[in-house]
């Protein structure tokens, strides 16, 4: 996430478009889990990268994933509580927060 948004901060520099930089990453990589395989990490490394990138281009062309979708709310910064949600439990109960989380945002 953090990747995306300094990259968007250096090319745009407007607050929009480093929140739906971080959206998209949220939307994207947020499902992926450290196994404590090395060779997988540093793949995970590399997707991330390509991830961050592209969700900055996606930003750039005003498109992000929406707070529709999945864990993304539509504001950034419950976007990014809902992630800390997931993350602060130790993933244990995944599928159950997701569906927590996404039933929440139809009412």
């Amino acid at each position: 996430m953090g990747a995306a948004a300094g990259m968007a901060w250096l090319i745009d520099g407007r607050y929009d478009t480093i929140a739906m930089a971080i959206s998209s990453m949220i939307g994207d990589v947020s499902g992926m889990i450290c196994d404590g395989a090395s060779n997988s990490c540093a793949m995970k490394v590399s997707t991330s990268a390509s991830a961050a990138w592209k969700a900055v281009l996606m930003a750039l062309d005003d498109t992000a994933v929406t707070g529709n979708e999945g864990i993304v709310a539509h504001n950034v910064e419950q976007s990014i509580a809902n992630l800390c949600s997931l993350a602060c439990r130790s993933m244990q109960q995944t599928d159950k927060q997701i569906i927590e989380i996404m039933a929440s945002k139809a009412h």
